[in-house]
C-alpha cells in the first residue's frame, strides 16, 4: 500500500504506513493495532486553504504540547477525547524499531473514531471568515441565523454562537439549526470544551475569540469522543486579555496571523499559491507560537 503524501513535504516517520496526510498533521497506521493511529505533527504551516513550503520552527512541539495540556486537563474533567498516549509513553504501542529521536515531542496515540462530517465552529466575536466572507461585504450570512446590523469586526456576540462548515476542501458554510439538531450531542460536548477552555484560558491572560473541533464516535462504546485539536493556535483565535478590544479593528492575534498578512500581501488578489517566508516571519510566528506553550501551561516548550 503506498503512503498517502499530499504535499510537497516528506513524510516524516518513514518506518510506518502513512494513511492520511492533513494539512499539518500526517496519520499513520500502527501494525496489530486496527484500533488506534498515530499522529505526528509537522511544522507546516497552512493559511486560506494553501500548505506553504517553508516551515515554522518549534511549531509542531508546541501544537503537541497546547494540544496535550488541554486533552489531559479535559480527560481529568471527565470528557471524553481520543487522545491515548503521549509523550514518552507512545513507544509502548509502537513497534520496536528506530524512531526519528523527537517523535515523542510531537506526536501522540489515538483512538480511531467514526468522524462527523462537520466542522464545529462557535465564536464570542464577529472574526475570521463570518467577517471576512460574508459580513464585511454585505452578504447574508450561511448558517441561517439571525445577528443583529450593524456589527463591525471584533464586535461582540450577546452569546457563543455556531456556525458550522462541511469538511471539503473550502470548509463550506451549513445550517446552524440544521445542523445543532442533527448533532445535538456533539455540540453540548464542543459547547461545554470550548467553554471550559475560554474560560481557564482567561485565568492565563488569553482571550480566545472562537474555536473550531470536530467530534467523533467511539466504534467500540458509542461515546460522543473530541477528536483532532483541541483549542491551539492553529484551531482557535487568541488574543491579550488584556488588550481592549476595539471594534473595527484587528487586535494582536497569537497565533500564525503574521503568515496570514503576508499571503494576502503577497497574493494581492492574485491566484493563491504556496509561499516561501521570509525567516523573519517564520521565526515571529514561532515565538507567537513558543510563549503560548509558556503562557497557558507554565512549561517552557521542549525542543530537542
Amino acid at each position: 500500500m503506498q503512503n498517502q503524501c499530499r504535499f510537497p513535504h516528506p513524510i516524516d516517520v518513514p518506518g510506518l504506513h502513512c494513511v492520511h496526510q492533513g494539512k499539518v498533521r500526517n496519520t499513520y497506521a500502527i501494525d496489530g493495532r486496527p484500533d488506534l493511529f498515530l499522529v505526528s505533527t509537522t511544522d507546516r504551516v497552512s493559511t486560506h486553504n494553501i500548505v506553504h513550503n517553508s516551515t515554522i520552527p518549534n511549531k509542531g512541539y508546541a501544537l503537541t504540547a497546547i494540544n496535550n495540556f488541554w486533552m489531559n486537563r479535559l480527560k481529568k474533567n471527565g470528557i471524553k477525547t481520543h487522545l491515548v498516549a503521549s509523550e514518552k509513553a507512545i513507544y509502548d504501542f509502537l513497534p520496536k524499531m528506530t524512531y526519528p529521536a523527537d517523535l515523542h515531542l510531537r506526536a501522540i496515540i489515538i483512538k480511531r473514531l467514526n468522524m462527523i462530517p462537520v466542522e464545529f465552529i462557535v465564536r464570542d466575536f464577529m472574526a475570521g471568515s463570518l467577517w471576512n466572507d460574508y459580513y464585511s461585504k454585505g452578504l447574508p450570512n450561511p448558517y441561517g441565523i439571525e445577528l443583529p446590523p450593524g456589527l463591525k469586526l471584533m464586535s461582540k456576540f450577546a452569546g457563543t454562537i455556531f456556525t458550522p462548515t462541511d469538511k471539503s476542501a473550502t470548509d463550506d458554510p451549513i445550517n446552524t439549526q440544521e445542523t445543532t439538531m442533527l448533532y445535538r450531542d456533539a455540540y453540548d460536548l464542543v459547547y461545554e470544551v470550548y467553554t471550559d477552555c475560554r474560560d481557564f484560558a482567561a485565568t492565563k491572560s488569553i482571550r480566545i475569540i472562537d474555536g473550531k473541533f470536530e467530534i467523533g464516535v467511539d466504534p467500540n462504546t458509542h461515546e460522543i469522543t473530541l477528536g483532532d485539536e483541541c483549542s491551539t493556535p492553529d484551531s482557535c483565535r487568541f488574543v491579550p486579555m488584556q488588550e481592549v478590544i476595539v471594534e473595527g479593528k484587528n487586535p494582536t492575534w497569537l497565533d500564525k496571523q503574521p503568515v496570514r498578512e503576508e499571503a494576502e500581501r503577497v497574493w494581492a488578489g492574485d491566484p493563491k499559491v504556496p509561499l516561501t517566508l521570509s525567516d523573519e516571519i517564520c521565526e515571529k510566528t514561532s515565538m507567537i507560537y513558543s510563549n503560548l506553550v509558556y503562557t497557558l501551561t507554565g512549561s517552557e516548550i521542549e525542543t530537542m
